[in-house]
This record gives C-alpha cells, structure tokens and sequence, in this order.
C-alpha cells in the first residue's frame, strides 16, 4: 500500500491568505455598514424638547424651540421622534405649529402645550396643523386659552395619521366682530376631505364653545370641502367628549355631507363616552359610518338655554343623541341615558334613506315625567332597504314613531323592517308622511 504525502506549508499559507482577506472584506462591509446608519436620511431622530432648549415652565415662550425642531422634521425620509416631558409649554404663535411626514409629538406624562398669540395678532386660527402622512400625536394636553377656534387640523393630503391619548380643549371664537375668526365654526380636531386612515383614539375632547350669533362648535368635525373626496377610513375609538356648546349647534361628533353621496367613508366610531354636548351627541350626514357601542348621556333638565333667546320656551333638553342624515349607516349597540328628554334619541327621518341598521340599542333614560312625555325612543322617516331590530327602550312617551314613505308603510312593510324591539310599556305612532 502506497500513501501521498502532500507538502502543508504552501497550503497552510493559501488558506491563512484566504481568511485574512475574508476578514478585511466582513470589516469594511460592517464599517460601511456604520456610516451609511450615521449619515442615511432613513434612520429614526429622537429629539427631547427640554434638551433642545426648551423651558416647560409655563412662564417663558417656548414656541421658537418647538418651530425650531418641527423645522428639522420637514422633509426627512425617516421618523422624528419629539419627546416632551411633563410640564406647561408657553407657546405664543403667530401661525400653527405644523407637523409632517414621519413626525411623532409624544408626551410624557401628560405635558400642557398651552396655545395663546402673539400681541399683534388679535386671534388663533388652528393651533396644530397636520398635513402630511404617517404622523402621530400621542399624550399630549393641548389647551387653546379661549384664544383659538381649532385644536387640530388635519389636512388634505393627509393619511396614517393618529392621534392618542391626547387632550384638546378650550377652544372659542374671536371676540373681535370685526375678525373673520368672530363666527367661525369652533372644533377640537377637524378632518378634511381628501384624507385616509385617520385614527382619534382614547383622547378628552371637552370645553368647545361657539358664543357668537349662528353659533356652530363641534367636539370632532369631519369636513368636506367642495370637490374633494370624503375622509375614508376614519376610526374615533374610546374617547370623552364633553361640553361642546350652545345649544343652538353644537355636536360631540359631526360627519360633514360629501359632495359625492355615492363614495362611502368607511368609518367607524366606536366605545366613546359623550356627554354635555347640547344639541347632539352624533350627527352622520356622510354614508357608509358605523356608529356602535358608544355611551350618550343627557344630563340637561330644563336648564340647557338657547344663548341667544334664554327665555324660549324648551320643547326638549336634547335634540338627539345619534342622528341619521345619510344612506349606509349603521347604528348598533349604543346606550343612551340620562335625566333629560330628547326630540328623538335615535333619529333617522330626514328624506328618503337607503339601508340603515339600528340595532341592538338601549335607550334607558331616568323615569322622570317631562322625559317620559317628550321623548321619542327612535324616530324614522322613508327607510328602504332597512332594519330597525333588537332594541330597548324604556322611559319615552312614544317608542318608535314612524312617518310613512309618499303615503303610509303598510303593515307588512312595518312588520319587516320592525322587529324584536322590546318598548316595555310604551307605545309606536306611525303617522302619514304628508298628513291631511
């Protein structure tokens, strides 16, 4: 038997060349590697407004230091993560302080962005301007000081924008007749047209008052313009809503009519807690909104005025808790309560709608004797392709009131579309649409 001897030496020195360079090639990739982190425009920036140059002390203007960093935002590729730690923020501003693309306004425990204006503009329009996508607010109290008409406003153009347990408040018209801001509609968040998956999630929306002649104020306004697309996909989850006055016109949550009645929203709003909203809780003009399981309560008794003729005469405390003025709308598994009566706590009796569903609601006021004469449970107009199911409603002088389509529903058509509702001791009227 015969064995090769191979010689180590040469191949021994092949090998360690080999790895070596092997080596080299893993250390610059990884150094490469290193300076494309530090120098992409990818990459997250964390920014603390404090270590910025902020104050928090809610005596000197921080409002250049916030501009400042929202400036160092605009037109990054990556996110900005602006962190604001507890305290009172004094921000004097001449304009909104606006938030971009890939921006996060995130505070810890729960700072106060307290908003007022310069001493050479008269009054704020929009505190917080949102125009842009992937964009987040979350823990933050942002207090207008009665000099602002809008919290936020998210633009069009907008999308992924969420807004998180937040706080936004405070909000009035110009006491100046002479401002354009002096009847202007007073909102806590406005959505425009032409934006998409927006999110308001587990915030306070309170104290937004209109007190000049027409007075309009909305706690959450989704607005159309003319000619854009609706707000598609806009999800208002968990929230408070309170204190959204006067009694003129003043809605907890507002969905604006779209200029094309045919594109449905495909929104939702859903879990939240309303309260002190003087004329209505919801009102939904725009088709294709789910309204389920939010509580609406109506503490008014005898005492909700109008601001403009205190000494009307009030036929009821509330107007509505939800209101249906569109096709395509869903209305399920939400209690309303409450010592104050309503003109109808659920309405949906405006022209002829198309596929409506209200569901599994409960309507469970006090037992008093004004709202036990002067509501009515669910008030229905010309419904087609419609369900009214499953609902409880206890403590209304009429259940369910429905005004007949051209003439009068006959009984089966009355049968189908009315079904296990459980009205305890009340009872339903059904009156000709055109009655003589």
């Amino acid at each position: 038997m015969t064995f090769k001897i191979y010689r180590r030496g040469p191949l021994l020195k092949r090998n360690l060349y080999k790895s070596r360079f092997l080596i080299y090639l893993l250390l610059f990739a990884l150094s490469a590697i290193a300076v494309l982190a530090i120098v992409s425009p990818y990459r997250s920036t964390t920014i603390n407004i404090k270590q910025a140059g902020a104050h928090g002390d809610g005596i000197r203007d921080d409002s250049a230091v916030f501009i400042r960093v929202l400036h160092q935002a605009v037109g990054r590729r990556g996110p900005t993560r602006i962190i604001v730690p507890a305290g009172t923020y004094l921000l004097n501003v001449r304009a909104p302080l606006e938030l971009s693309s890939k921006t996060r306004l995130i505070g810890e425990d729960k700072p106060v962005l307290k908003f007022s204006v310069l001493p050479s503009e008269a009054f704020g329009y929009e505190a917080i301007r949102i125009s842009g996508q992937d964009v987040l607010v979350d823990g933050i109290d942002l207090d207008g000081s009665g000099r602002f008409i809008r919290g936020i406003g998210i633009h069009p153009g907008s999308a992924d924008v969420t807004i998180a347990n937040s706080v936004i408040r405070n909000m009035r018209q110009a006491a100046d007749p002479q401002s354009p801001l002096y009847s202007a509609v007073v909102s806590g968040i406005m959505i425009y047209g032409d934006t998409e998956d927006i999110k308001v999630l587990t915030s306070l929306i309170t104290d937004i008052s209109a007190r000049h002649l027409q007075p309009v104020a909305r706690g959450i306004m989704v607005w159309n313009g003319s000619g854009a697309s609706p707000a598609r996909r806009v999800t208002i989850s968990g929230n408070e809503i309170s204190h959204i006055a006067p009694r003129e016109d003043a809605d907890g949550i507002f969905f604006d009519v779209p200029p094309n009645p045919a594109e449905l929203s495909g929104s939702i709003i859903e879990n939240n807690r309303i309260h002190h909203a003087a004329k209505r809780g919801i009102k939904i003009s725009a088709p294709g909104v789910v309204v389920q399981n939010n509580h609406i309560t109506n503490p008014y008794s005898g005492n909700n005025h109008y601001l403009f003729d205190p000494d009307q005469p009030l036929s009821q405390d509330m107007y509505s808790a939800i209101s249906i003025y569109a096709s395509h709308v869903t209305v399920s598994g939400n209690l309303i309560d409450g010592i104050g009566s309503y003109y109808a706590a659920i309405e949906a009796d405006f022209e002829n709608l198309d596929r409506i569903v209200i569901e599994n609601n409960r309507i469970d006021g006090e037992q008093t004797e004004q709202a036990e004469e002067m509501t009515t449970g669910i008030r229905l107009g010309a419904l087609n392709r419609s369900s009214v199911r499953g609902n409880i409603i206890r403590h209304a002088g009429t259940s369910i009131h429905v005004i007949g389509q051209h003439a009068e529903y006959d009984n089966h058509g009355l049968e189908s579309m009315l079904t296990d509702n459980d009205a305890a001791d009340n009872t339903n009227k059904t009156t000709p649409a055109n009655p003589k």
